[in-house]
């Protein structure tokens, strides 16, 4: 099964670099500029530093001592073959 985003993309590669008109150019290059993060997800970025910044995730995170305990907890109620 072929992927038809795949193919349009090829089909445009296709059609521009056989392209020799200059007004269409620069105005495929406009387009470009002005679409950059077209490929981006489309969310807020100061909300997303914000809502999941390293330190708010940090934060909430296991204390040392209390992931160390349920390690070991963890460890002991594997059913080890003696």
């Amino acid at each position: 099964m072929e992927n038809p985003i795949l193919k349009a993309k090829n089909d445009l590669m296709k059609w521009i670099s056989n392209l020799d008109d200059l007004d269409v150019l620069s105005e495929l290059m406009e387009f470009k500029e002005k679409n950059i993060d077209a490929d981006c997800v489309e969310e807020s970025r100061a909300e997303y530093a914000i809502a999941d910044g390293f330190d708010e995730q940090f934060a909430k995170g296991i204390p040392h001592d209390e992931m160390r305990r349920k390690t070991r907890v963890f460890i002991k109620s594997l059913p080890w073959k003696k």
